[in-house]
């Protein structure tokens, strides 16, 4: 969030309407995360080369189902041509019908340092989850890199999670990935998390098997 400066009519307007001001200012909620992981995996494939990679965001939650954030996380030396970090922005609403949870959101994915080779690209998604079952449907809003755009990609996925002995989390995944003029794309992966670690096992169709340790914190 920036930071303005304010002038002194700009205050005295506040200060006239400072109960307002304050109430809309109690109902966002701010909250932050941080996280280390030996590898980063998004949709079965490495986006840092099998480097460590660390990461951290920020999300407010607007109140009446809306919220914003933005995520960045540490890239691999040879990952994406000069980019050495990604930028994510996103926006969301979320609802329940009938005992389900309902999603529909915006990501903006940005790898600064190589902006002018197209890499930055637009997701719409939506995702429904009821108990320990969550679907979700991705696709390619925009892309800078025409091919990309072409290529007109779309993303399932479906998740379980399943709650084990000693406050220990299991989560199994399964992701199809589809594309116009590319080759479809599978990943399959399972999860064992207790507190802030988080032991994964991922495969990708076209890619090999890996173990990744993560650490992450929510405040």
């Amino acid at each position: 969030m920036q930071n303005a400066l304010i002038k002194k009519t700009a205050l005295a307007a506040v200060l006239a309407t400072g109960t307002m001001f304050t109430t809309v200012a109690n109902a966002v909620e701010i909250s932050g995360n941080v996280g280390m992981t030996t590898d980063y995996i998004w949709r079965g494939n490495t986006q840092a080369s099998g480097d460590a990679s660390l990461s951290g965001g920020l999300d407010a939650d607007l109140g009446g189902g809306l919220a914003v954030g933005t995520w960045v996380g540490s890239l691999g030396a040879s990952s994406n041509d000069d980019a050495n970090y990604e930028l994510d922005l996103y926006a969301s609403y979320g609802f329940e019908v009938g005992g389900v949870g309902v999603e529909v959101g915006y990501i903006y994915y940005a790898y600064p340092g190589v902006a002018d080779d197209g890499s930055d690209f637009e997701d719409i998604y939506v995702s429904l989850g009821y108990g320990p079952v969550s679907v979700s449907y991705y696709e390619l809003l925009d892309a800078e890199s025409a091919a990309t755009d072409a290529d007109e990609g779309t993303y399932l996925s479906l998740d379980y999670e399943l709650a084990l002995p000693s406050d220990f989390t299991a989560t199994l995944h399964y992701g199809s990935e589809e594309f116009e003029n590319s080759a479809d794309d599978e990943d399959t992966s399972i999860s064992i998390s207790k507190d802030a670690f988080t032991f994964t096992v991922s495969d990708d169709e076209g890619d090999d098997t890996r173990a990744i340790v993560s650490y992450g914190l929510s405040f």
